[in-house]
């Protein structure tokens, strides 16, 4: 029966459609939630349990027992030691062998390497970026973060690709590891931080597991899916000529996969280079660690160095292994020459070594480098002297107006309130079971002990992903409506979604200092790029035939957006919200690195002075408002869909 607006004179008509809006629903449960915080504010903190059932303290006792046991106890005797001594081992004899190489081997290599996979245009911007590397005075930094990416990069794919074969091969495998898979990719990378630093301690074994397992997801699912996007026919044709399992799969599947596997390769070194960055928090060294402690001293002009060669090696392997699964023609022979070409090759890389090493010029010379930090912290202080007064006031009419209102209502109600309002939003967008993990993931916050802390870190989400949906939508709108503003963004936003998130901040705090508000600003910014395709990608995605139909009925250009266009792209729009909410919590909780404190400032002290417990909470919590948000988000888009 459809929805009308009257009640039928028995009385027992449909309730008005405004009624049973979800939109309106919602709305009324965050009426209801700030009626209880004008009514019993200051009443907000969770209740403090007895001693026996805190989480934080005995996360502590197993820190230190841990500590006392790590080498005595078989499980690491025999286990994670071997483990750790075998990653940090790889990374050492990597970083070795680049050392050895020396740079004028490691240049001919990297250069002649995306030459043949890319061609002469990526070649020479890696060039660049190894030009960058040493007159920036950070080869020894690259290096290093170079060694630890091919690391963790080789061990997410040998476990990545093999699971993605067997879960494209097997449905039950597939239902089975699914779930797991999206566990791991809602999780914010702080939060694979502290249990890497529990079982290996602090160095590049801790950075090594903490890469791979945050990066490899996406080699399970694209290789799956490349796997089940081979051709029947040609795998049937193959059965039918008395092929193997291991045949069909080695001789058809993976061949005809190929390309689409190499995206999933693509997609796991970007997210290692971002988590590679942010590892450097545990110790892993390297160029995140000239930005961590840049930051730290409000030096943004050295900041700003270390996040160029960032940018720049983040590009330049993003081109290359896009490249490789393009499957372009490059420069170079066939197939029959591509061996003789991949000797020359080796030889004029082990020739630049040999020369190199003749010559007394084995690292990369003092006398070719040069500091830019100078001129970009003058640079600094001059936009902070003409615009610092408006960023100033910016800042405080955000914090005073915005952020700080918003975390009193979330953290001065009622804390049950809070948790009925959150299981509330879950009914009405999707159903009970989100409910119940909506009402237990803010639950399990209280119970971590970290309650005020979760509090305030999802007002600042809150507040960032309005933000970015806003402006998102805005100039997805737009782009979809405007092919030039289209092909303007179009390599802007390439480039904003190469850059590791750890970036964003430098900016972010040349512009507003330290506090909260930079940290708001990088997550915008981090955000908005994969909402602004989606949206264009959804509203350009609607069939012509609707849109000819509505401005053959003489609909304006304001009547075909809002009554066709976008209800049509609807999936598209709930998928860009839950994207853009899930890329500000991960920017939101790294904010803590430049003082937005929160549940990301309990992980860095927990770090810093070796509190697993409150490092292990504040991450389990940050996890927590990744589900909670997800499954609100998602729900939404599935009603929707």
């Amino acid at each position: 029966m459809s929805t009308i607006d009257t009640v039928s004179p028995t009385g027992s008509g449909s309730l008005p459609a405004w009624v049973t809006s979800r939109w309106v629903q919602a709305a009324l449960v965050v009426a209801v939630l700030l009626a209880g915080f004008a009514l019993v504010k200051g009443q907000g903190s969770f209740p403090e349990l007895p001693e026996a059932l805190q989480v934080a303290p005995f996360l502590d006792r197993v820190y230190e027992w841990v500590v006392t046991h790590r080498n005595t106890s078989p499980l690491f005797l025999y286990g994670f030691n071997y483990l750790s001594v075998g990653l940090g081992s790889a990374v050492i004899l990597i970083n070795l062998v680049l050392t050895w190489l020396t740079w004028p081997g490691v240049v001919v290599a990297g250069v002649f390497t995306a030459w043949r996979v890319a061609g002469p245009r990526v070649a020479a911007f890696a060039l660049l970026t190894f030009a960058t590397f040493g007159l920036l005075g950070l080869w020894t930094e690259a290096m290093t973060t170079l060694a630890l990416l091919i690391t963790s990069v080789l061990l997410a794919l040998l476990v990545g690709i093999p699971l993605g074969v067997v879960a494209g091969r097997s449905d039950r495998f597939d239902r089975a590891i699914r779930p797991v898979l999206n566990f791991l990719q809602i999780m914010p990378a702080f939060a694979y931080l502290m249990p890497m630093l529990l079982l290996f301690g602090i160095g590049n074994p801790a950075a090594a597991v903490a890469t791979t397992v945050y990066a490899f997801p996406p080699a399970v699912r694209i290789t799956s899916l490349a796997i089940r996007g081979v051709d029947p026919g040609a795998v049937e044709a193959a059965v039918s000529l008395g092929s193997t399992r291991w045949q069909t799969l080695t001789k058809v599947q993976l061949p005809l996969a190929r390309r689409t596997i190499m995206l999933g390769v693509n997609q796991v070194i970007m997210l290692a280079v971002s988590m590679v960055v942010i590892a450097s928090v545990i110790g892993a060294g390297g160029l995140g660690d000239a930005i961590y402690q840049a930051l730290n001293k409000v030096n943004v002009g050295r900041a700003f160095e270390a996040g160029l060669a960032i940018v720049f090696l983040a590009i330049a392997l993003d081109r290359v292994t896009a490249a490789a699964g393009r499957e372009r023609n490059v420069p170079g022979p066939d197939r029959t020459g591509r061996l003789p070409v991949a000797a020359a090759g080796v030889a004029a890389t082990a020739a630049a070594a040999v020369l190199a090493r003749l010559l007394g010029v084995p690292d990369w010379p003092r006398e070719w480098t040069v500091s830019i930090a100078g001129p970009v912290n003058a640079l600094n202080a001059a936009v902070q002297d003409l615009v610092g007064g408006l960023t100033s006031a910016l800042g405080t009419l955000t914090l005073d107006w915005v952020l700080d209102p918003l975390r009193a209502v979330l953290t001065d109600s009622p804390w049950w309130l809070v948790v009925l309002a959150a299981a509330a939003l879950g009914a009405v967008l999707e159903g009970w079971r989100t409910a119940v993990v909506a009402g237990l993931s803010l639950l399990v916050i209280g119970v971590l002990g970290v309650w005020d802390l979760g509090m305030d870190t999802l007002s600042q989400v809150l507040v960032a992903a309005l933000l970015t949906t806003v402006v998102g939508i805005a100039v997805g709108i737009a782009a979809a409506r405007s092919t030039v503003l289209s092909r303007v963004l179009r390599p802007v936003l390439d480039a904003m979604q190469t850059l590791p998130p750890f970036v964003y901040l430098i900016p972010a705090v040349a512009l507003f200092g330290i506090g909260r508000v930079p940290a708001l600003a990088a997550a915008v910014i981090f955000a908005l790029p994969p909402v602004i395709r989606l949206v264009e990608n959804g509203i350009r995605g609607v069939s012509p035939a609707a849109v000819e139909a509505a401005v053959s009925q003489g609909s304006t250009r304001f009547q075909l957006l809002t009554k066709v266009q976008l209800p049509l792209a609807r999936a598209s729009l709930r998928l860009a919200v839950n994207q853009g909410i899930m890329m500000v919590l991960a920017m939101v909780v790294i904010g803590a690195l430049v003082g937005a404190g929160a549940l990301g400032y309990g992980v860095v002290f927990g770090l810093g002075q070796n509190l697993l417990g409150l490092g292990l909470t504040s991450g389990l919590a940050i996890v927590c408002l990744g589900v909670l948000l997800d499954r609100l988000t998602q729900g939404a888009a599935r009603r929707e869909g």
